[in-house]
């Protein structure tokens, strides 16, 4: 890693991560790989794509590509952020080339934190959102997909729902303990809640934090799916979609998760038809404006 410096070397220890590549750039090499992929295949390459969200000079018609893809987190450079996310939805979403929003999803969920902020932008946004969930669309990651217009899969082996909300954390004090280090926590007369639902969740005593923070949580969740796709709120409460399931893309079109099965060119051309109808919709409501 570090090579010994050799008499007279000029040779210094250099750090791995000085050309990390950040999350936009990642997500820019990956949309690039499936534009050349998409015109190899001769598919409609008059469709125009791009994450360039701020850029006014795209052609009329544009899909707005969103990357999501890894463990969900609210604030993140090198990773997905919900934050980041919901910036570019509305940016793409003000910018009068874009006519699609195109959420690509490849996650197994993670951080619940914002996804009721991101869900509140995502409602609000005025141009149609298809969404493509690739390998898996769980838990916080189908929050997100479940505002698609269209939601399709792009293979019947996908995994798609957990529509619930869990925590898990690991405790290291008896190791800790075990190499005679002693964790020591003491608290003012008055503080006697100060961490204690926590507290009794890692010893055992989880009924608070549970009620207080976890059913909530899942019921907003729920609450926001049946919400976000009506056709959910014909399932009974106890249905397996409502308790946590998983299911496979295939199952969960007969669910109703999903509408389908796509692969990435079907799915482009059919984001580029929910855009072009979005757009004749727009044009005759302002014909429609000015006639009056």
């Amino acid at each position: 890693c570090f090579p010994p410096s050799l008499s007279g070397s000029q040779i210094q220890p250099l750090s791995f991560w000085d050309d990390f590549p950040s999350y936009k750039e990642q997500s820019e090499k990956a949309l690039q790989a499936l534009i050349r992929e998409f015109k190899i295949m001769n598919e409609a390459a008059s469709i125009s794509i791009s994450m360039d969200f701020e850029n006014e000079e795209i052609p009329e018609g544009t899909i707005a590509f969103h990357r999501i893809k890894g463990t969900i987190l609210a604030e993140a450079y090198y990773w997905f952020s919900t934050k980041q996310l919901e910036q570019d939805l509305l940016t793409a979403d003000s910018n009068p080339g874009f006519s699609c929003h195109f959420l690509y999803i490849n996650s197994g969920g993670g951080e619940a934190w914002y996804l009721d902020r991101l869900s509140e932008t995502l409602h609000s946004l005025e141009k149609p959102v298809y969404v493509l969930f690739e390998k898996a669309g769980c838990s916080a990651a189908y929050y997100i997909g479940c505002h698609g217009n269209i939601i399709k899969s792009l293979t019947q082996n996908d995994s798609i729902g957990c529509i619930v909300t869990v925590v898990g954390f690991l405790n290291f004090d008896g190791y800790f303990e075990q190499l005679g280090i002693k964790h020591i926590e003491e608290y003012a007369h008055r503080s006697t809640l100060k961490n204690k639902k926590y507290n009794d969740l890692r010893d055992g005593s989880p009924e608070q934090y549970i009620k207080e923070e976890l059913d909530p949580l899942c019921e907003q969740f729920i609450n926001e799916v049946k919400l976000s796709r009506p056709v959910l709120q014909n399932l009974p409460e106890d249905d397996p979609v409502f308790q946590g399931e998983t299911f496979s893309a295939t199952n969960a079109q007969e669910k109703d998760l999903i509408d389908g099965l796509a692969s990435f060119p079907e799915a482009i051309r059919e984001a580029h038809q929910l855009g072009q109808q979005w757009l004749e919709h727009k044009n005759t409501q302002n014909r429609i404006t000015q006639y009056l």
